[in-house]
């Protein structure tokens, strides 16, 4: 029953409409610093995407990893079928949602490789969460790319992410679905459905 609710109070928190616009400087400054970094890498190595792609998504992923909430996110994706999955299971599936989400990300930003970020200073607020607005911006090119990340403090007061939309595709939302329909493929069978877990292009619906 815990969980239950568990999992009802998580799809409302990033549901929830987010009710004003405030300057945060440590918010905008947690995810600025760390997405100019991101950038700058992928800038710098992202050639490496190819030939070494272990290596160079480890250095993406020291960045990463500390940003967000894994924990959360899976439960998210997971739904209804977190209630009755057992520790290892849980385990495995937030071991995999975390390289997938980093895949899914990189293979994103890889084609932003000539652009600059720009974080926007207003952060949406809601009850417990923010959401940060990064632009992508190129001299070479009119059109431009938006990504939203939803953030919120921990209980040691850790700032974290927990849902990612990039150009209006919220990753939360998409991956929840494509899991739903692997589960149902496999009739319910949570540990095939893990194995299985590889979610699709973020374009492709």
């Amino acid at each position: 029953m815990i969980r239950f609710f568990l999992n009802i109070f998580l799809f409302l928190l990033l549901l929830s409409p987010f009710l004003s616009a405030e300057k945060i400087p440590e918010i905008h400054q947690f995810i600025d610093k760390n997405a100019q970094y991101f950038l700058t890498v992928i800038k710098d190595e992202g050639s490496n995407y190819q030939t070494e792609p272990e290596e160079f998504k480890t250095k993406l992923k020291n960045i990463w990893e500390p940003m967000v909430d894994v924990s959360t996110v899976s439960r998210l994706i997971l739904s209804n079928a977190y209630k009755d999955a057992t520790i290892e299971q849980i385990q495995l599936f937030e071991d995999r949602t975390k390289r997938l989400l980093l895949d899914t990300y990189v293979t994103t930003l890889l084609e932003f490789e000539d652009y600059e970020i720009e974080t926007n200073k207003e952060i949406k607020v809601n009850r417990k969460t923010y959401e940060v607005e990064i632009q992508f911006i190129s001299d070479t090119s009119s059109w431009t790319g938006k990504t939203k990340f939803t953030v919120y403090r921990n209980k040691s007061g850790e700032l974290k992410i927990v849902n990612i939309i990039i150009d209006g595709i919220n990753l939360g939302l998409t991956f929840r679905n494509q899991f739903k329909d692997i589960l149902e493929k496999n009739e319910f069978n949570l540990d095939m459905a893990i194995n299985e877990w590889k979610p699709l292009n973020i374009t492709e619906q």
